[in-house]
């Protein structure tokens, strides 16, 4: 029997009328008006590939249920397709939400009534919106750019969530109008690892369950994306209440990229102990980013982002920050690990111009790294140092607002520079046995501080009380 049938570039068919069979293809015929079946129940049952391409003017497919008066239920329809392609095809209705099967390798769905670009590859990465990939078949894709934007919820009349069980990659991408994707949907992709979502700016939250209330998804029952390991999402609308759903029950996440989400005002990564890599871009809302808990974090990148108050964790290896401008207090509590320090400015002013204190405690920085920081940072009123053993030179010259040094535990310096520190007020030293000498104290000093340091540093010390700077040594005041 007949069981592959291939018809192309037919200018003048309007109607064609086929058998039972696994293979159907219509390629380019500009007047294929209806498309019948001589079974309908055996062609819905055998069919394994259909591809049907520029017919721009089908509109009637009896195994789409618009042209037979048997009509086909979701969970019986094209039960054995594993390639389902549909291209240019502006009056064709897709009755179901796709895939119809778990078996299915192959999907790409472009300009199809009322249902979205979409794309699913045999790698397991399904892509939904206008950039899903190259049109291998001589569709115009840029003129369907338009019919990506009709999709406003992503749920279960799109997607067959239950069927894609299989997939490990989801892009969403150019879906402008869309304002909900269907977390009920997200939570039956149990093997999803990477989900990116690009490009829709409607995009607010989520759709949560009818028999949920977002306070009922908080609890730690409800595993989301059990799999997931990276998140992008990228120039959304989306706020902290909807992205804190995925990230408190993502529990494999390792990797977090956020671009341009105007409404995320805070990022409170409590749940995130496996995270890894994070990357904050052009979140200019942001004013809130709490590590505390990301007890694994070994990358973080912040450009452009409102960021008030930085604080990092103990496994940070990289620390990279572009036009931090509203950045006011940096600390690097037991950064032990810390290995790269890259501050920049995307402009020619201040890489930190807002920051005023910072602090840096058990890290093996050394000065030039330090000296990065301070010299993007001239409104730097409190430096703040501690068990930084591979400190041995502090050259304060760029640090002319800076009211307050305390340098605590630093075992190798040696020299320290405060000739320019012209507004210092407050110099606290403490078990710093290296240092002997101190130089070119500013006027500006009213106050001296030193414990357990070296007996030369002492006596040096005592010698500069006067009446306006008050000089305590190992907790007694000499003046």
């Amino acid at each position: 029997f007949l069981a592959k049938l291939n018809l192309r570039n037919m200018p003048k068919l309007e109607e064609v009328s086929v058998p039972s069979l696994e293979e159907l293809v219509l390629v380019k015929m500009p007047k294929l008006e209806r498309c019948s079946c001589l079974s309908l129940r055996e062609l819905n049952s055998c069919l394994r590939v259909l591809k049907i391409i520029n017919c721009i003017a089908l509109k009637v497919f009896d195994l789409f249920g618009n042209g037979h008066k048997l009509n086909i239920e979701q969970k019986s329809w094209l039960p054995r397709i594993w390639e389902l392609i549909i291209h240019n095809c502006p009056l064709l209705l897709v009755p179901h939400p796709l895939p119809s099967s778990s078996i299915v390798s192959r999907i790409s769905m472009i300009g199809a009534l009322k249902f979205p670009i979409m794309n699913l590859r045999s790698c397991g990465s399904l892509a939904i919106g206008k950039d899903s990939e190259d049109d291998e078949y001589g569709s115009d894709e840029d003129s369907l750019e338009e019919l990506s934007d009709e999709l406003l919820a992503l749920d279960g009349k799109i997607l067959a969530f239950h069927n894609l069980r299989f997939l490990t990659e989801l892009i969403i991408d150019y879906c402008k109008s869309l304002t909900s994707i269907s977390l009920k949907g997200l939570s039956q992709l149990v093997s999803l690892e990477t989900l990116r979502i690009k490009n829709c700016p409607g995009l607010s939250g989520f759709d949560v369950p009818p028999e949920h209330t977002h306070e009922d998804l908080t609890v730690a029952n409800y595993n989301t994306l059990p799999s997931l390991e990276y998140l992008e999402i990228w120039s959304c609308g989306i706020a902290w209440e909807w992205l804190s759903l995925i990230l408190q029950h993502a529990p494999a996440l390792t990797e977090l990229d956020l671009w341009d989400c105007p409404k995320l005002e805070s990022l409170q990564l409590n749940s995130c102990t496996t995270l890894q890599k994070l990357s904050v871009i052009d979140c200019e809302s942001l004013g809130t980013l709490e590590l505390h808990f990301c007890t694994a974090l070994e990358d973080l990148f912040i450009c452009e982002a409102a960021v008030c108050v930085l604080e990092g964790s103990q496994s940070l290896r990289k620390l990279r920050l572009r036009g931090s401008h509203y950045l006011e207090s940096l600390k690097l509590h037991s950064c032990t690990a810390l290995e790269e320090l890259d501050i920049r400015s995307c402009t020619p002013d201040h890489a930190l111009p807002s920051l005023e204190y910072l602090e840096i405690g058990s890290c093996r920085i050394a000065w030039e790294w330090l000296s990065l920081i301070l010299q993007h940072a001239p409104a730097l009123t409190e430096l703040d140092l501690w068990d930084c053993p591979k400190l041995g030179s502090l050259q304060l010259n760029s640090c002319t607002t800076l009211e307050k040094l305390s340098v605590d535990d630093c075992e190798s310096l040696g020299t320290l520079e405060l000739h320019f520190c012209t507004a210092l007020e407050e110099l606290n030293i403490w078990s710093c046995p290296s240092l002997c000498t101190l130089e070119d104290l500013p006027p500006s000093l009213e106050e001296l501080t030193i414990f357990r340091g070296s007996e030369e540093l002492k006596h040096q010390s005592i010698s500069r009380a006067s009446s306006k700077l008050k000089v305590k040594i190992d907790g007694q005041y000499v003046n």
